[in-house]
């Protein structure tokens, strides 16, 4: 009788364990912005690729499909979990000014910043791209499958074709800047006035020529040779605003292996990028001035109120005080401190907006490029990752059939009072970026949520709204991400057009916030844990698509 009561709760645990616990060892998920990545990344993982395997090859396939946000021409940033040993890296693969750079290149005579386009659109603003350095570190490290394999699936895809998207077929019809560059406007239009159309085939036999060169000789290939020769010549002979980077700046570049940035939000342990990107300490900021108020489902009008204006500080500080951290020597520590975040908790009012003496600072540019993507191995390995040419279809020069970053729009160029000290461009200095992928641990070290986004200074805004709609207003990953966007620009909210219901628009009003409404287009990809059961999630604002296994 007793083997029997014991042989009845043994299946009843092996039932329990099968049911409750949805995540096993052979359980994957990746969430891509693009269909095509998503599928031929899943492809990696079912054959034997761990999550930096899946990562390179995704990278590749979004250079082709979404040419406009990402792609070997420019940078990132790469979070990965090694479950094995149970530890965080973070790989910085931001892109840095040429050596023969001047911050005078990007003043007007009366010595003020040119605006956005007369620095972005050319050779002048062109970084070091830093990404294939970056996935060629995180590969020797943690890859599994061999370097040239991971190429293979873009190469076919560029050679053979694939179908526009309507969301890139929209980009190069309203984009008013490709034309003037004889390559880009080549690839992009069939004529004068006619763009590729959505559904119409786009081949890049150019690019595939490119990654069999990389394939075979890694970030060498790329760095030195005949691709950087000609990167270097296209920069140096752009039609419009001529660049000054060299072979060596190329030939020097190396990706950084940094520590992550981690701090504590209610139970969890939030982990993103280090500086050069203020992403990840923007992030912790606010979430750390956030904690010293009660937040839930039943007060998100209120909430979204004390985010803008936890969020109002943590900007004020980015740009009084961060930079690239091989530059300037930044307190980061105190400015993330308990003590620090508690005292700027107890300015903000729950009754009123707070005017922050920003002056011009404190300012959402609101692009349609960059890219994020997240990814779950068999193993239990993570990436997040997030790049980025910056602006949609970068500088708009094109080279080796890919598209060069204009990143250095970036940086600063001139101090504004006590603002931006630690961000005007340098020779060799990276600029600060706002990308940030993340990945939350709950009390015991298990992965609870990983994500990112694109979307400029508004990354920070789209990574903010998700982590409390799961954490503290009780939603899911995807009807967090589904949850309308908002962001700020100055002392405006801005909210995402046809969003918002009148209750939510109404309360803010009534605490004299003043809205506008735009397009908040992010891209936030990712996946959680909930309840022990693993949920992946994405983004259909830029067409996102997650796959399990």
């Amino acid at each position: 009788m007793y083997k029997s009561i014991i042989f009845f709760f043994l299946i009843i645990f092996i039932f329990l364990t099968k049911h409750l616990f949805a995540f096993e060892k052979n359980n994957f998920v990746i969430s891509t912005s693009h269909p095509l990545a998503s599928k031929i990344g899943k492809e990696i993982l079912v054959n034997g690729g761990n999550a930096i395997d899946a990562a390179i090859t995704v990278q590749m396939v979004l250079n082709l499909v979404e040419p406009q946000s990402s792609g070997i021409g420019g940078g990132g940033f790469l979070l990965y979990f090694d479950k094995k040993n149970s530890s965080l890296n973070f790989y910085d693969g931001r892109e840095t000014a040429p050596s023969n750079i001047k911050k005078k290149f990007f003043l007007n005579d009366n010595n003020m910043p040119l605006n956005f386009y007369e620095i972005a659109i050319g050779g002048k603003a062109i970084g070091v791209p830093g990404l294939l350095s970056m996935l060629e570190l995180a590969h020797n490290n943690h890859g599994n499958l061999e370097w040239e394999s991971l190429f293979y699936p873009a190469i076919k895809l560029a050679e053979n074709g694939f179908k526009i998207s309507p969301r890139l077929n929209k980009q190069i019809e309203k984009d008013k800047y490709l034309y003037l560059f004889p390559k880009t406007k080549k690839y992009f239009y069939k004529n004068k006035s006619e763009s590729n159309k959505s559904n119409e085939y786009l081949t890049n036999n150019e690019f595939a020529e490119t990654l069999k060169i990389i394939s075979k000789k890694k970030s060498k290939g790329f760095y030195e040779g005949k691709i950087a020769k000609n990167i270097v010549h296209t920069i140096q002979n752009s039609p419009i605003k001529k660049g000054v980077m060299n072979l060596n700046d190329l030939k020097k570049y190396k990706a950084k292996k940094r520590d992550p940035l981690c701090g504590k939000y209610r139970e969890y342990k939030v982990c993103s990028s280090s500086l050069p990107s203020a992403g990840g300490f923007s992030i912790l900021q606010i979430l750390g001035i956030l904690e010293e108020f009660n937040l839930s489902n039943n007060t998100i009008k209120e909430d979204i109120h004390l985010i803008v204006e936890a969020s109002k500080y943590s900007y004020k500080d980015r740009y009084k005080y961060l930079g690239d951290p091989d530059f300037s020597n930044i307190e980061i520590d105190k400015l993330l401190s308990k003590k620090y975040l508690k005292n700027i908790s107890k300015q903000i009012s729950r009754k009123k907006k707070i005017d922050i003496n920003s002056k011009k600072e404190i300012t959402t540019f609101i692009p349609t490029s960059t890219t994020h993507f997240s990814i779950l191995d068999q193993e239990g390995n993570v990436v997040s990752i997030t790049s980025s040419i910056e602006n949609a279809f970068g500088s708009r020069l094109m080279t080796n059939g890919f598209l060069l970053n204009n990143q250095l729009s970036d940086f600063n160029f001139k101090k504004e009072k006590n603002f931006f000290k630690n961000n005007i461009i340098e020779p060799n200095k990276k600029p600060l970026s706002s990308m940030s992928p993340t990945i939350i641990f709950d009390k015991n070290n298990n992965i609870k949520m990983v994500i990112g986004s694109p979307g400029g200074k508004s990354i920070i805004m789209y990574v903010i709204k998700t982590i409390i709609a799961v954490i503290d207003w009780d939603m899911n990953i995807q009807q967090a991400i589904n949850f309308p966007n908002f962001s700020i620009s100055n002392n405006k909210v801005i909210l995402e057009k046809n969003k918002f219901n009148n209750e939510i628009k109404q309360y803010l009003l009534s605490l004299n916030h003043l809205i506008v409404e735009k397009e908040l287009n992010s891209g936030l990809n990712g996946f959680e844990f909930n309840k022990n059961k693993l949920l992946g999630a994405a983004d259909k604002r830029r067409n996102g698509l997650v796959l399990y296994k």
